[in-house]
Order: C-alpha cells, then structure tokens, then sequence
C-alpha cells in the first residue's frame, strides 16, 4: 500500500534525537500535544518525500494521512494538500482540498501543523471578509481559534491588516497562551511592514494585553513597551 510506503520512507528520514527534540517542542509528551506519536523527520525532509507522491496519493489515502496517528504523515499530508491547491485549475479542485481542511481541524491538532498549512490555503481561498474567520475564532477548538488567526498572515503579506487587528483584539481574553504567540506573531509581522500600525494598535491595548503578545509583538521595535515587567498574566 502506498500509505505504508510514505511511512516507511518517513521512518528511514526521521532522526530519533530530532524526535525526542521534537516531543518536547510540541509538547507531545506532557501537554495540549500528548499521546502524538513523533517519528522524527524534519519539514524540509517531509517536502521532498511530498514531492514523490503527491501525484499518485488518492483522496482517500491522503485522509488516512491526515488522521493518522504518526505526526509527520498528518504534516505530509497537509503539504501534499497544499500542493494540490495551488495547482488548482479551477474553484472546485480548490474547494475541494478546503473542504478536506476545514472538515478535519481535529486532526490538525498541533501549532506546527496549523502553521505549515492555514495562511497558504485557508487565507488564500477566503476573502478577509468571510464568515468563516469569526466562524473558527469562535469556535470551542484551539486549533480552529489558531487557524483563523494565523490565516490572516496570508492578508498582512497584502497589507491588509484590519482582520488581524480584529482577531488580535479578541483573543486578548483568549485562556492559552498559543493564541497569544499567534497574535504577538502576526501583530510583529505588520510591524514589519508598517512599523507606525503596530505602534499604535500597542499604544492602545498594551495595558491589556497578555505578557506573552506583547513580548512577541514588541521584539522587533525600536520604541519599547515597557510595562512587560509588571506584567502578571
């Protein structure tokens, strides 16, 4: 079978100290990751064996992938996902590997697997202006919340940046500090395209903003926020 192929040759392209590396950085053994199973075989490698199958995985074998229990087959198939998408010729195709995404968030279900994945697909297909960013960023799964707020990147790369800011607003009050990196993260990337929006989103809400968005958002500015200190939350 083609899927025990794909797993076979991750196997032989995993390292077991990157795994162990790994566990630990997408908290795998103790934490909102645990019980994944982690081969050990890095992104780049992934993108290379997605190479050698992406035309030959069937819709139904690429679903395997994307529920399997092996962590890096999840990723693989979301690179081979985006692969597809962006030889979409027309919508449908394209609609297609949307529906496969948003129907099977439970299986993307680690920050590095959104990461690799949402802005190129999900940000690409969706106007900044569609339901179905409040949609994720109301839903009850972390991973969907992640979704909708890393998506958006796709629109700051545009510059484009008024969901973000929406979104970043939000999640202020959000409980996992996953969605705080994930602000502070997007909120540092308008910084880096227009340096003076940045300031003043943190002009205004700094105060009231979690330590860790703050932090993230404010590295790379030279004007320093500088209630970090007092910062309790």
């Amino acid at each position: 079978m083609i899927i025990d192929k794909i797993i076979a040759e991750i196997r032989n392209n995993a390292s077991e100290d990157y795994a162990i590396f790994h566990r630990k950085l997408i908290r795998a053994e103790n934490g909102y990751g645990k019980g994944d199973i982690v081969i050990g075989c890095r992104v780049p490698l992934l993108r290379k064996i997605s190479q050698k199958y992406c035309d030959d995985v069937s819709t139904d074998d690429l679903l395997k992938l994307l529920r399997s229990e092996y962590h890096e087959a999840r990723a693989l198939a979301l690179i081979i996902m985006l692969c597809r998408f962006r030889q979409g010729k027309d919508d449908a195709s394209r609609h297609k590997i949307v529906d496969m995404y948003l129907s099977n968030t439970k299986f993307i279900n680690n920050w590095d697997l959104v990461d690799i994945s949402c802005s190129y697909i999900i940000g690409v297909y969706f106007p900044s202006n569609d339901p179905i960013f409040e949609k994720l960023s109301e839903s009850s799964n972390l991973w969907e919340n992640r979704i909708a707020m890393v998506s958006t990147h796709n629109f700051i790369r545009q510059n484009d940046f008024v969901l973000t800011l929406r979104l970043c607003e939000k999640f202020m009050k959000h409980q996992h500090h996953l969605i705080h990196k994930a602000c502070g993260w997007m909120l540092r990337e308008i910084g880096k395209r227009n340096e003076k929006t940045l300031i003043a989103f943190l002009s205004k809400h700094h105060k009231r903003m979690p330590r860790i968005m703050l932090s993230y958002a404010n590295e790379r500015l030279k004007m320093f926020f500088s209630d970090l200190s007092c910062r309790h939350q």
